[in-house]
């Protein structure tokens, strides 16, 4: 019994000594990231042009050149020299891995939500959600979608802005490069997403875009909450990249606009 109690108390002096389970001291923007010299961001590779892998399996996309933009950026104010380390997981798991510390930040085409448990960023980009279908369909409003089977992402305001409209059924195969697929095969009918991730998918598959949008919107880094360290760090530096000439440069690059 004294072995055991001189073990006990040689555990807590050295957990006081440590901090007990090695809580560090936040002080700045470095300090509030979850690894050393790293911004760990969670993305879902399944929607260009924001973000999708290249033939070699590799990440591309607006979102991944502008966070690697965007990082250069907190470098220079901050006076740190991070890297950027992307984390694949599915869309719906994102602000899950946010709550769990599991990433700092989120990077997905997000757009505001006040029923997503998060911290969004001052937007980046704006966007709008657009019906996407085949050309034998006869969709050409929100309204012929009734009795029709419409495709988006699971947790997206795509999908409730599906769920809005009378009639329509939602249906959630899987991700949007599996939604294209269904589409093509006649086992959906119309998919709604972002209007630059259907202008990608009418380009390369012949899609057709109805006009209008069902929703008008903007796009933006979402984080934890309670991380105002990384909080601020993010929106200085989106504040300050959108008017450079290379965020124009990866409009055009990503056909988010014309040249």
């Amino acid at each position: 019994m004294k072995k055991l109690l001189s073990i006990l108390l040689v555990v807590m002096c050295l957990c006081s000594l440590v901090g007990c389970g090695g809580n560090k001291e936040v002080n700045t923007f470095e300090d509030a990231l979850l690894k050393d010299g790293a911004i760990i961001v969670g993305t879902s590779p399944d929607y260009p042009p924001f973000e999708t892998l290249d033939a070699q399996g590799n990440l591309i996309g607006f979102d991944i050149d502008m966070m690697n933009g965007l990082v250069a950026y907190i470098n220079q104010q901050q006076g740190t020299n991070i890297t950027v380390e992307f984390k694949q997981m599915d869309f719906n798991n994102i602000i899950g891995a946010l709550q769990a510390t599991q990433i700092d930040i989120g990077l997905s085409g997000f757009t505001y939500n006040p029923e997503r448990e998060c911290w969004f960023s001052t937007p980046y980009l704006n966007s709008k959600q657009v019906i996407i279908t085949r050309n034998d369909t006869g969709i050409t409003t929100a309204a012929d979608l009734a009795g029709k089977k419409v495709g988006a992402g699971l947790a997206t305001t795509g999908a409730d802005a599906v769920s809005a409209i009378e009639g329509a059924e939602l249906v959630q195969p899987g991700d949007y490069t599996v939604m294209f697929q269904a589409l093509k095969a006649g086992q959906l009918d119309a998919i709604v997403c972002d209007e630059a991730v259907g202008d990608n998918y009418v380009k390369a598959m012949g899609f057709v875009k109805c006009e209008g949008a069902l929703v008008d919107e903007s796009m933006s880094i979402i984080a934890n909450k309670n991380n105002t360290l990384v909080q601020d760090a993010i929106d200085k530096a989106i504040a300050e990249y959108i008017t450079t000439e290379e965020y124009q440069n990866l409009l055009v690059k990503w056909e988010l606009v014309s040249e």
